[in-house]
């Protein structure tokens, strides 16, 4: 019988490990996201090619002819973990990926003074956030998560 207990406890510790394994694991997943800040604006001067699909779903949303983009990168940051963004109107934007599975990334993200959103995000699908204005028109932040399923 003692035999059998100590199975038991050692086949229960195991469970324990591998259960902690997995949820390590499931934090130490990476996200890579294209970040695109753009300034919206009625400036006349157009649409900048890096921002044409950006153009294609905001049109007929708000009233704009210029969209110039000001910054473009990848940021990659592990579940969990908090990136920042510095916007060209003083404002910061955090984003942090709280889970990645088959439906796509949950994210948190807090543009300073503007907007607080969580959402779901298809893979290399754009969430959109008007961040604030800037200059003549308003600062247009999209993330697009791009990672290999």
């Amino acid at each position: 019988m003692t035999r059998l207990r100590i199975a038991l406890v050692l086949l229960v510790a195991a469970g324990l490990l591998l259960a902690g394994v997995a949820s390590a694991q499931e934090k130490r997943k990476r996200v890579p996201m294209n970040v695109l800040v753009t300034q919206m604006s009625n400036q006349g001067t157009g649409v900048d090619r890096d921002a044409r699909r950006l153009d294609g779903k905001l049109r007929g949303q708000f009233k704009y002819d210029s969209l110039k983009v000001i910054e473009k990168r990848r940021i990659d940051l592990e579940v969990d973990e908090v990136g920042r963004i510095d916007l060209p109107n003083g404002r910061s934007a955090r984003v942090q990926p709280i889970h990645q599975g088959d439906k796509g990334v949950l994210m948190a993200v807090d543009v300073e003074d503007a907007a607080k959103i969580d959402a779901r995000v298809k893979n290399r699908n754009l969430l959109v956030i008007r961040a604030g204005k800037y200059k003549d028109g308003d600062i247009v932040l999209s993330l697009e998560p791009d990672y290999a399923e």
